[in-house]
Parts: C-alpha cells; sequence; structure tokens
C-alpha cells in the first residue's frame, strides 16, 4: 500500500555527520566517496616523548647560544683615592698647632632668652578690676588696694611687726602680713613633704590675702584728717595703669 510505513523496514541511514552530508555505515563508520589524504606530516601523537634527548643543556657552557654574556652588575671604579671608611677622624693636634697660643673657648648660648618649653602657658593671668557703665566714664581700679587714713594701723599677724612698704591684706578676716613672712609660708607651700590637704588649705588661706600699701606714698596727713597731696594726679594715674598692667605678669594664678 502506497503511504504505509512498515515497521519491518530497515531505518534510513544518516546522511548529516558533523556538519558534513557524509553517508554513514551500520557499523559506525563513515564512508565517503574518495579516500582521505594523508597529512603531510606526522601528528604529535607519533613522537615517543618518553624517549631523552641525549643531552641535558643546549651548549656546554650551560645556557643558550642566544644568552647574553655581559655582567649583571657593573665593575667596581678605581676611583684613584681611599674611600670614606679608611680615614683616620680621630686624629690628635698638639697645642702649637694653634697660632699664637690660641684655646678653645667655651660656646656661648645662641639664645638668650628662654624656650617655649619654660613658659607657664597654663597659668591664668588675672582679670582687671573696671567698672563699666553705659554714658559714664571706665573706671580702672588700682591693682593694689590703698588705705586712705591720718595713721597707718597695719601690723602682721605673723611676726606682729609693723610692714615696711607693700604688704598683703586679707578683707575677710581684716587681718595683715608682711611681705617678709607671706614669702616664707610660699616656700613652705612648694616642699614636696607637705600633704596634699594641707597644702590645699594653705593654699585656700594665702589666696585670701591681696596687695596693699598706705597712703604715705600720695598724701600727707601730718596726723589729721585732712591731706595734701605730694605729686599731681596725672602722675599717679600714669603710675597706677604702669602698676596695672605689670600685675597681670606677677601675679599669675593657676
Amino acid at each position: 500500500m502506497e503511504g504505509f510505513e512498515y515497521v519491518v523496514n530497515p531505518p534510513e541511514m544518516p546522511t548529516v555527520a558533523f556538519g558534513r552530508k557524509i553517508k554513514r555505515s551500520p557499523s559506525g563508520t563513515f564512508l565517503g566517496e574518495k579516500d582521505i589524504e594523508p597529512p603531510p606530516g606526522p601528528n604529535p601523537f607519533t613522537y615517543d616523548c618518553m624517549k631523552e634527548i641525549g643531552f641535558k643543556y643546549p651548549s656546554k657552557a650551560g645556557f643558550s647560544a642566544l644568552a647574553s654574556k655581559t655582567s649583571r652588575m657593573p665593575a667596581a671604579r678605581d676611583l684613584g683615592y681611599p674611600p670614606i671608611g679608611t680615614y683616620n677622624v680621630k686624629e690628635s693636634r698638639d697645642q702649637y698647632a694653634y697660632t699664637f697660643n690660641k684655646q678653645v673657648l667655651r660656646q656661648e648660648p645662641k639664645w638668650m632668652c628662654p624656650g617655649p618649653s619654660s613658659y607657664m602657658y597654663h597659668m591664668k593671668y588675672p582679670q582687671l578690676n573696671v567698672d563699666m557703665a553705659f554714658g559714664t566714664r571706665n573706671v580702672i581700679w588700682p591693682a593694689v588696694a590703698v588705705f586712705c587714713g591720718a595713721f597707718d594701723t597695719s601690723q602682721c599677724m605673723v611676726c606682729g611687726g609693723k610692714p615696711v612698704g607693700d604688704y598683703f591684706h586679707s578683707f575677710s578676716s581684716d587681718k595683715d602680713i608682711c611681705r617678709k613672712c607671706m614669702h616664707a609660708m610660699q616656700a613652705v607651700i612648694k616642699k614636696c613633704d607637705l600633704g596634699v590637704v594641707e597644702r590645699w588649705f594653705k593654699q585656700r588661706d594665702i589666696k585670701q590675702f591681696v596687695p596693699a600699701r598706705s597712703c604715705s606714698f600720695f598724701h600727707d596727713h601730718n596726723g589729721t584728717t585732712a591731706a595734701t597731696e605730694r605729686t599731681t594726679r596725672k602722675v599717679l594715674r600714669d603710675k597706677i595703669r604702669v602698676e596695672n598692667y605689670l600685675y597681670r605678669f606677677t601675679q599669675k594664678t593657676v
């Protein structure tokens, strides 16, 4: 019957093998119209790789003929004079080597001013006592308190003597200390054998005393409440201005 596919018929042989239309036999081999020409030379699998060449290096020198025979590092040049490490730097010179019996003097310091590390940058400058108000004059009070009276009643609480010149006064306790006793108290605080608590109490008591002086440098009371001025007030203001400026540098506090 036409158009009927019998099962017992053998299958058709494929005509395509690896992109070429070559018939394939039932055994799996390809059938070409003509025999394939042999390659012009042997393929890589025809060589016997297990067999040694017969020599280890291409040449007896140990390197190939195309290798560079020049040295890797340049040769040391002869400079004509000895190197640095051969000189004797510890050569001693006699006294007659100096002209006119010259001697080596000690060098003076280059900088006469103190270095940056010697400044007490952690210390604070005291503030000026200034009265300021809108529309009025600014009053700069003297850094040293001045007591005006017919008689000087100051007396040192430590030694009991009368202070000569300036002294220290405490407005809270109304007591005076002369400069000699104050310097002795400050020297005790700087000692290392003093305890921390005891040093703190002594510093608290010393901070209550401020510089003070009598008005005898400007007034002449002559035993009365009235007073005559020894100098002009312009000279007094100039002295107070200079003293206030220098007081900030001499009375630095922690």
